[in-house]
């Protein structure tokens, strides 16, 4: 299973395959006439670059394998060409990739295209107006000293400078992805083997397959990269989640892990606010309604993605409304949702209660899975046993049923399962409250 934002579109899998070739025909067709245009000018780029990269005082460039060299012609081209083509292939891949990526994830990928374009370019030009010059001409320095006599091969020289450039540009754009994911809170110490695995598997995989006539060369190459991308993103690797949310791990029942959220939404104002500060057991999270918004709705898919909850409790309604595409999210991201419907206990009131903090701390201790239900009259007891509550009304009934029901001021809400009710009596025996049953109202 796999989320399914609101802005997606129910096209079946073959239209986004027909629109995914579709841009890619557009790609290609584009690069492979550019490539055509710049074949009639491909000589006299490939002449000025070897001038600049070319060591020797006195000819000492020559061409040993002519076919060789029909390819590097047409293998320039078609790099020139996709240099030309790089506003386009950014502009098709965003439009195709931004409608299935939440908040977090369309940030780090257009940062991550423009900054990419910038460095590789960057590379390469540094590199080919210093870097390779000065590589050659320290080379060639070293030979003279030795009494050799230079003869270079120019197809190969030309396949060194492109390897070079290839490597620098797949090595940086890989480290910039995640440093750019590491300054987001993308990658942290929960996603950083994630990020390991396809990152360093990518660049192992492009460099061996792009430059086999290297042998061992290459795979000295792929060590390096792999040691520098380590080296230069080690400390967003051991970073924190960057999320302000202190998770909780508990065992329910079963002996399971579980991570409890509480998400305040105040369903675009109907909701009373929490009161603030409040100390609960758990995190929690506010929103103005995530019913309306699908921006909201994205962050929250973000947050509890990153947080790995697990259970997710929603304050405002019973979270029918939230409908069940936001359940099928919340069930792909591996959370349950739950709502304690705030909404119908404020219909309860026409004045504000005394005890809003412990009322809705009675709520969380009434909360079933993850935690075991035979700690909840222990947890309802000890909130009680610290306040100076004169009366208890207690009820067997939904909440949906306590049609007509108003609270005075000093009064406190508790609802529960009616198996439970006897246990309850006896746990609240030394408490000093007055319990009054609501279990036959309708």
């Amino acid at each position: 299973m796999s989320l399914h934002l609101d802005r997606d579109s129910s096209a079946h899998f073959q239209a986004h395959l027909d629109e995914l070739t579709g841009r890619f025909t557009l790609l290609f067709a584009t690069i492979l006439a550019t490539t055509l245009l710049f074949s009639t000018q491909i000589d006299g780029w490939l002449e000025s670059l070897l001038v600049t990269i070319d060591p020797c005082k006195s000819e000492c460039l020559n061409l040993y394998d002519p076919a060789r060299w029909s390819a590097v012609r047409w293998l320039s081209a078609a790099i020139a060409a996709t240099v030309a083509a790089t506003p386009l292939i950014l502009q098709q891949a965003w439009a195709f990739s931004k409608k299935g990526l939440l908040p977090s994830e369309r940030k780090w990928m257009i940062r991550w295209m423009l900054g990419s374009a910038v460095v590789s370019f960057s590379i390469a030009a540094l590199t080919l107006a210093w870097l390779l010059p000065s590589a050659f001409a320290t080379g060639h320095a070293i030979q003279s000293d030795m009494g050799l006599t230079a003869r270079y091969d120019a197809v190969l020289m030309l396949s060194i400078a492109v390897a070079v450039i290839w490597t620098q540009i797949i090595v940086s754009v890989a480290i910039l992805g995640m440093a750019i994911a590491g300054q987001l809170g993308v990658m942290n110490s929960q996603t950083a083997d994630w990020w390991r695995l396809r990152c360093y598997g990518l660049v192992v995989l492009l460099l061996y397959a792009s430059l086999p006539e290297f042998g061992g060369l290459a795979f000295l190459l792929i060590v390096a990269s792999i040691s520098i991308m380590e080296i230069v993103c080690g400390r967003w690797f051991r970073r924190s989640p960057p999320q302000n949310l202190e998770m909780v791990t508990v065992m329910d029942e079963e002996g399971g892990s579980r991570r409890p959220i509480i998400v305040e939404c105040l369903c675009d104002g109907a909701a009373v606010p929490l009161p603030s500060p409040i100390d609960l057991s758990m995190p929690h999270m506010m929103y103005s309604g995530l019913c309306s918004s699908e921006h909201q709705r994205e962050e929250f898919y973000d947050a509890i993605k990153f947080a790995k909850a697990t259970d997710v409790f929603v304050t405002g309604c019973n979270a029918t409304p939230l409908g069940e595409k936001f359940h099928s999210n919340c069930h792909a991201l591996g959370a349950k949702v739950s709502g304690m419907d705030l909404l119908t206990r404020q219909s309860y009131r026409t004045r504000p209660g005394l005890y809003p903090e412990l009322e809705f701390k009675l709520m969380v201790a009434q909360l079933g899975s993850p935690w075991p239900s035979s700690a909840q009259n222990e947890k309802i007891a000890d909130l009680l046993d610290t306040h100076e509550v004169e009366r208890c009304l207690v009820s067997t009934n939904h909440t949906d049923r306590l049609w007509g029901l108003q609270l005075k001021e000093e009064d406190v809400l508790l609802t529960l399962p009616e198996d439970h009710l006897q246990a309850f009596n006896a746990a609240m025996a030394g408490i000093d409250c007055t319990f009054v049953p609501l279990a036959g109202q309708d």
